[in-house]
């Protein structure tokens, strides 16, 4: 079987969970290959709702192996309780494997974060992902294989929070910790996965020379990419295809399904520009309520605005989807009228191309087109032809867009509310 990746077209929150949950279905592997606990995915499973960060989709089906690849942070916490959590509502313990050369969000990347000041600055998770990484671009990070080790686990951290104190050498939550103190932690939370440390790269690729289904999940969206986002408004890992070879060293070449999620509208979290955010603040929070658009992670309303071509045009290039997965059409119902960016005017000009400077960006203002809305509810619709036609015609434009078609349309978050056509 040939892989399949799942990428997040726009500032992530496009509902990639219910994309991965419905595909994994038919998967025997299931890789998440960037981020960390910053990441939330909503799924919704024989009609409970979960909220994961570190476990795969995967985990939802017997039989189904998960694997964290080495382009991710892992907090070893969160994924115990995300196991155990999930484990319990099963009725069986999710496999994971996890990549020997992953690293790891350790108690002073919180803090760290935390004396920064990035999560008021830039909209960060809190969770001490950024410095995670900058750890491991210093060379002085933690990475899961330090776990068979007592000694050198206690090596490493020593080393990790010398050079944390060092930069904050007031901070007395620094001064409390000892790396004695969280190597014992740490390994105590790593006991049940000691034996599933693993080459990830060689896993997958045998798992594809097996002829099995391989399916990648991203995090978060192309245009919070730490190189061709809206730097500094991004996460600090590679959110795109090209991300995703660097994160398991598996070739994009053999990704021959590359399913681009976008919704309808668009939505980010935390500061940064966002040029078609919706103005009028009684329309953003119905969309908003009707979208149920709060962080998985952290519960924080997101900024809602209408969909933005140019941007997901840029998404397109980056990620050359074979297929889009547009999910929340059902949100839009209701609304009067709809607006669709087609380009931008920046400084008097006309413009296609979405801005890799943030404050260039900034400066763009929305060309809309307008379409008239809907306002019959869209989840007992059961083929694209049954669509209103402005549905439709936003379906169209997106298709344009990204020069993909629309394999999947999400009607609603329960699995049953969707429309598959081709895959």
């Amino acid at each position: 079987m040939p892989a399949t990746a799942v990428l997040g077209m726009q500032w992530g929150d496009e509902g990639k969970g219910k994309i991965t949950h419905l595909l994994a279905a038919d998967a025997q592997l299931v890789v998440r290959h960037n981020g960390g606990a910053n990441a939330g995915h909503s799924i919704v499973h024989e009609g409970t709702r979960y909220g994961t960060h570190l476990l795969p989709a995967g985990a939802f089906y017997r039989g189904t192996r998960c694997v964290l690849a080495a382009g991710m942070v892992i907090d070893l916490a969160v994924l115990a309780e995300e196991a155990r959590q999930v484990g319990e509502a099963l009725g069986w313990e999710p496999p994971v494997l996890l990549a020997e050369n992953a690293h790891l969000v350790l108690p002073y990347h919180r803090i760290i974060e935390g004396l920064e000041g990035s999560a008021d600055r830039l909209g960060t998770t809190r969770r001490g992902i950024g410095p995670a990484y900058r750890d491991k671009a210093s060379r002085i990070g933690v990475r899961v294989a330090d776990l068979r080790s007592e000694e050198l686990l206690v090596e490493r951290l020593y080393i990790g929070l010398t050079a944390a104190r060092s930069s904050f050498p007031e901070a007395q939550e620094l001064a409390a910790l000892s790396a004695e103190t969280m190597a014992s932690g740490l390994l105590s939370l790593a006991r049940p996965y000691l034996g599933s440390i693993v080459d990830a790269g060689l896993e997958i690729e045998k798992a594809l020379t097996r002829g099995e289904h391989v399916l990648f999940e991203g995090g978060q969206g192309a245009l919070l990419d730490i190189d061709f986002g809206t730097y500094p408004y991004v996460t600090s890992s590679s959110t795109t295809l090209a991300g995703l070879a660097a994160a398991t060293g598996i070739p994009t070449s053999v990704v021959e399904h590359r399913i681009g999620v976008a919704k309808a509208y668009v939505t980010r979290v935390g500061a940064g520009p966002f040029p078609t955010e919706i103005d009028d603040e009684e329309r953003a929070n119905a969309v908003r309520e009707r979208g149920q658009e709060f962080g998985v992670t952290t519960g924080r309303p997101r900024r809602c605005g209408w969909l933005d071509l140019p941007a997901l045009r840029h998404a397109a290039r980056l990620n050359r989807p074979t297929q889009l997965a547009i999910t929340k059409l059902d949100v839009l119902s209701g609304e009067e009228e709809l607006f669709v960016c087609t380009d931008y005017e920046l400084d008097g000009r006309r413009i296609g191309r979405f801005p890799l400077d943030a404050a260039e960006l900034a400066r763009c203002r929305p060309v809309y087109e307008s379409l008239p809305g809907w306002d019959e509810p869209l989840s007992a619709v059961t083929s694209a032809e049954a669509l209103p036609r402005s549905a439709r015609a936003v379906i169209a434009a997106m298709e344009d867009a990204a020069a993909a078609p629309a394999a999947i349309i999400s009607l609603g978050p329960a699995p049953q509310e969707t429309l598959r056509m081709g895959f």
